[in-house]
């Protein structure tokens, strides 16, 4: 048989460019294959930006790792891994365990605060690591009354302390769905003899940091009011933040002023923006602002003489004391020690100048944020309805609180006289219905001013802040 030369030469070269065409595929996908595993391998120690779709699902995605505060190789606790930082998914359950307390007012049990579903009815356990060994008891659910329509709420699961189990250091929550294997122990916190003598005389409470939170300009005054106010430590619980911020939050760690809580509740759960369902869609009430509450309140318990439960927009301030420590002493002798006190708000619109220009200053013109001492005219409260309001107590006092008071509370509590103290919330306009007029001047912040604008510079030098450009 004659064969065709020219049909052999384009035969083989066909065979050729196919041949080459295998070998560059075959190469690609393995080294697609290849970049994907160890990007798989790698720890994330990026940024908690979290993860906003979850629609909270069972299958819930790990946890990204906070490389300031979690340890990069855990301490294995009876033969598990031990968490340090919040928020540990429950396997088996929509469960997050938030941290576990060994509650004082009852030292029968362990109070652990956790987010719940509440239409799950998940039947948790508790597993103690007691000297090595394990010991379980089944936990009781108590979800608080304000989750506000939300499917998911904050709640208590008390584990009753098993026998043989007295000097725990450690505890796991799991359900018999999910099994006591390969569980994460969180530490039992406030074990420790309690004392009378506090390192603390204020600490404030701010919940939650989000939505890449960038005013830097609000929050360094804000914080250095509190300082001048006598507060000794701020507990922020971020679940996101700028660059910027980040940097004048690790000065702010550094000094030991303020501790920083990893707080990446959107990568377990869709959270609202707000407070009510109908305005604001989500799963869970304001990126679990109350769970958060409860949490600092019982993560200082032992820790504060008295605990401050703020927005970073928002300051108390005395009109007939300079610190914090004249006014609570002042209250104290006029309503016992056994009192909360509510300090009513007031909204200082943000969009309303003080038109002298006294502290438009040149070297804060260009950080981001808001200048609180260029609004200094308050909307008039309406009398007969519900007006906001923020507390400062004694947390030894409390069982459970909400954004606005408290909703276990064994002793009473009173409102503040507004020529007392009264609580500044510089913030955008609540009530629409006023003109500029109807405002009411309120100057009373630049009496801190002299203090207040050298500290303030001193931040933002030190922080390396001061040639951050607004945006």
């Amino acid at each position: 048989m004659v064969h065709d030369k020219g049909s052999t030469s384009l035969y083989k070269r066909k065979y050729l460019f196919c041949s080459i065409c295998f070998i560059i595929i075959t190469l690609l996908i393995f080294l697609a294959y290849n970049k994907t595993y160890m990007e798989f391998k790698k720890p994330n120690t990026g940024d908690l930006q979290g993860n906003n779709n979850t629609q909270g699902n069972n299958e819930i995605p790990p946890m990204k790792i906070n490389q300031a505060t979690e340890s990069p190789n855990p301490p294995e606790v009876c033969g598990a891994s031990a968490k340090i930082d919040p928020l540990v998914p429950v396997r088996g359950t929509k469960t997050i365990v938030v941290a576990a307390y060994l509650d004082k007012q009852d030292s029968e049990h362990v109070r652990v605060i956790s987010i719940v579903y509440r239409s799950e009815m998940a039947d948790h356990h508790c597993l103690f690591c007691c000297g090595g060994r394990k010991f379980t008891s089944r936990a009781q659910c108590h979800i608080h009354s304000d989750h506000f329509g939300f499917v998911y709420g904050t709640a208590d699961l008390f584990c009753n302390i098993p026998q043989g189990c007295s000097l725990s250091t450690h505890l796991a929550v799991y359900t018999p769905l999910g099994g006591d294997q390969d569980v994460s122990f969180l530490p039992i916190h406030n074990s420790q003899p309690q004392t009378n003598a506090f390192p603390y005389d204020f600490t404030v409470c701010i919940s939650t940091m989000f939505g890449n939170f960038n005013n830097i300009l609000q929050l360094v005054q804000t914080i250095e009011m509190y300082k001048l106010l006598g507060v000794q430590k701020v507990a922020i619980y971020k679940n996101s933040c700028s660059p910027d911020t980040q940097r004048l939050l690790d000065f702010y760690h550094s000094t030991g002023l303020v501790d920083i809580i990893p707080w990446p509740i959107t990568s377990y759960i869709n959270v609202s923006g707000g407070w009510r369902p109908s305005e604001f869609p989500g799963d869970l009430h304001y990126y679990g602002q109350l769970a958060a509450l409860n949490d600092c309140v019982y993560r200082y318990m032992y820790k504060t003489k008295y605990v401050a439960l703020n927005d970073i927009d928002e300051i108390i301030l005395p009109l007939k004391h300079r610190t914090w420590n004249e006014m609570m002493e002042d209250l104290e002798q006029q309503y016992g020690l056994h009192t909360g006190f509510e300090f009513e708000s007031h909204v200082f619109p943000q969009n309303i100048n003080e038109k002298s220009g006294r502290f438009h200053l040149q070297e804060w013109k260009d950080i981001p944020g808001v200048n609180v001492l260029e609004h200094i005219f308050r909307e008039p409260n309406e009398a007969g309805v519900f007006n906001a309001f923020k507390v400062i107590v004694n947390p030894r006092l409390v069982h459970d609180v909400t954004v606005h008071g408290f909703l276990n509370f064994e002793y009473h509590s009173i409102r503040v006289q507004q020529n007392f103290a009264r609580m500044y919330h510089i913030r955008r306009p609540q009530r629409h219905d006023l003109h500029q007029s109807d405002l009411i001047r309120d100057d009373h912040l630049w009496s801190y001013s002299e203090k207040l604008v050298p500290a303030v510079n001193e931040v933002l030098k030190k922080s390396n802040l001061e040639r951050v450009k607004a945006t």
